[in-house]
């Protein structure tokens, strides 16, 4: 009988402890992280005035491990008609990782430009240049519990507001990202109307897509122009937002390792009682 109740031990362990195993992950980690960056100058005309807006948000959570969270966004618009002009720019960075088997991270991070009341001539052209720039990266070891994503976005918009009241959109230019560890909705992409142009030999796209780890990293050098015939107003508006989130959740242990455990547990006490 103790050929008996070892044998039957040898041939149950490897599945107890398979399964084990896969219900208890080690401690891993997760990594997200959203970055844009805008620099505009050599304007042809001065704007009447100007703002510049940021806006930051963070949120964690940690039930099973440590996670962190940061958000960064500058915004600096500088104008001083009697001066040199100084090209404006924002940046806004978002960024999270944790380890562990249960928690969650949030960062966001907001960035804006405006430009308002640009007066054109009738018969002048209004022009700029602009760079921008976009890095989304995520990183995570077991796909089974573990998530990370990262959006990424900014836009350009030019709006004749010689009508306070009714702005009319003239051109636009967007630049776009998003990384999903989870399912296939990653992409990079842009979009610009025909009065924006790049500089093919200092604009790049790169993209890595996969499963633990993705990448996306875009790069423009770009200028704006158009020729107005009447008088116009015109006011510009550049925003950014960037947003990443990590989190784990290990599964529940499910109903067959329970009915295993508890079969195991009777079997021994039936070999034991008989021995």
């Amino acid at each position: 009988m103790k050929k008996l109740n070892l044998g039957l031990c040898l041939c149950l362990m490897p599945l107890v402890t398979g399964s084990v195993l896969a219900a208890s992950p080690t401690l891993a980690a997760t990594i997200a992280s959203s970055q844009a960056r805008v620099n505009i100058g050599n304007f042809s005309h001065h704007p009447f005035d100007v703002n510049a807006i940021t806006n930051t948000n963070t949120h964690t959570i940690a039930t099973q491990g440590n996670v962190t969270a940061d958000a960064n966004a500058e915004a600096v618009f500088p104008f001083n008609p009697s001066l040199p002009e100084k090209p404006a720019f924002n940046t806004s960075l978002s960024q999270a990782s944790g380890a562990g088997l249960g928690y969650f991270g949030l960062a966001q991070s907001h960035a804006a430009l405006i430009g308002y009341d640009f007066v054109v001539e009738g018969n002048n052209n209004f022009s700029f240049d602009f760079q921008a720039f976009l890095d989304l990266n995520t990183s995570i070891d077991d796909s089974s519990f573990e998530h990370a994503n990262a959006d990424g976005g900014v836009s350009l918009q030019l709006y004749d507001t010689t009508d306070s009241n009714n702005w009319l959109l003239l051109d636009t230019f967007s630049l776009d990202g998003r990384l999903a560890t989870l399912g296939n909705r990653d992409f990079l992409d842009y979009y610009k109307t025909n009065s924006i142009t790049f500089d093919p030999s200092k604009t790049s796209f790169e993209s890595s897509f996969g499963v633990t780890k993705e990448s996306a990293k875009a790069s423009v050098v770009g200028k704006y122009s158009r020729h107005f015939d009447r008088f116009t107003s015109l006011t510009l508006i550049e925003a950014k937002g960037n947003q990443v989130t990590v989190k784990a959740k290990v599964p529940e242990p499910s109903s067959l390792m329970g009915l295993l455990l508890f079969g195991l547990g009777g079997i021994s006490y039936g070999l034991k009682k008989k021995n």
